[in-house]
């Protein structure tokens, strides 16, 4: 039966889930300075995603590995999703999913 924050490396995912959420809910009610673009949110959404998946993967924690593979694809820099106006909403779940992610597992 897997653990609610799994081992050390679930632990140390949560840090930088709670930045990507912070940023996220920043980024998207312009809160940043405008040379933050949407490149940018891509790239680290997508990467910090990855990872979180992966980290969840390995400590048991399909819904939060499921979730969190399923944002880093739709918010992929390297072939992205024309989202449109879509692409708002996009960054307030990608927030909120990892903000309830770095709740529900710390």
């Amino acid at each position: 039966m897997a653990s609610k924050g799994g081992g050390s490396g679930g632990k140390v995912i949560l840090i930088p889930l709670a930045l990507l959420s912070a940023f996220l809910f920043c980024q998207s009610f312009n809160l940043l300075p405008t040379s933050v673009n949407d490149e940018i949110v891509r790239w680290a959404s997508s990467a910090t995603f990855l990872i979180a998946a992966i980290v969840f993967g390995r400590d048991g924690s399909a819904v939060w590995c499921g979730l969190c593979a399923a944002l880093a694809v739709v918010l992929n820099p390297i072939y992205p999703l024309d989202l449109g106006s879509y692409f708002f909403g996009a960054k307030l779940f990608g927030g909120a999913i990892a903000g309830a992610a770095v709740v529900r597992n710390w």
